[in-house]
């Protein structure tokens, strides 16, 4: 198959953490109260981001710009996702990134791995680098709509695309490519077009 455009989560699939989790763990909080009322549809995933923010800004703890950008430098780019993308760009892909992770971790790591597009949510600070809020560009349950327009902007046919994520927030990114790749075997997704990978090397088997 030929690969145009190669679209990538991020957390949990180039990378082995989740670039919100650490930023809670920094803070001694546990993983977000309020993500369950998003996937449930009680409230929009701008307002669980800036719940998540001013729950962060209630513990009273340094939040800033150096404590992200520590953060970031501490993420495990999988050797497999080297390999990969070393791959995919010799064969000329297109090699996009499509993550609500935050645009620190994703800029490093996009980077690292020579991504050509990065496409992530990012934080707002003040003059002295403290987080204000979230500017949110890439919506869990909407990455689909990022790829069709990615896609556009491209001029390229979904039939030489593929997506490769491990969750199933990643889920209408695979609908929205020829190909979808899950990177792992845990999540219930129901749909015998997405195929289950046990790491990112076997994607190279079905392209």
């Amino acid at each position: 198959m030929e690969v145009r455009a190669a679209f990538f989560d991020m957390d949990g699939t180039l990378i082995s953490e989740n670039s919100w989790d650490l930023v809670y763990r920094a803070l001694d909080l546990k993983a977000s109260p309020y993500l369950k009322d998003y996937l449930e549809g009680r409230i929009s995933y701008r307002r669980l981001v800036e719940l998540d923010v001013g729950l962060w800004k209630s513990t009273g703890k340094k939040i800033d710009r150096a404590l992200i950008q520590s953060l970031a430098q501490k993420v495990t780019v999988r050797n497999e996702a080297r390999v990969l993308a070393e791959e995919l760009k010799r064969r000329g892909s297109v090699l996009i990134m499509v993550t609500a992770g935050l645009s620190e971790f994703a800029e490093r790591v996009g980077k690292e791995l020579g991504f050509d597009i990065i496409l992530s949510n990012r934080f707002v600070y003040d003059e002295k680098d403290n987080i204000t809020e979230a500017e949110v560009l890439v919506e869990p349950l909407k990455k689909g709509d990022v790829v069709e327009s990615v896609l556009k902007r491209l001029g390229v046919s979904r039939e030489y695309s593929i997506s490769v994520g491990d969750t199933e927030y990643d889920y209408s990114m695979f609908r929205s490519t020829r190909l979808g790749f899950l990177l792992n075997s845990e999540v219930s997704i129901n749909d015998g077009s997405v195929i289950r990978i046990k790491t990112l090397l076997d994607v190279l088997k079905f392209i």
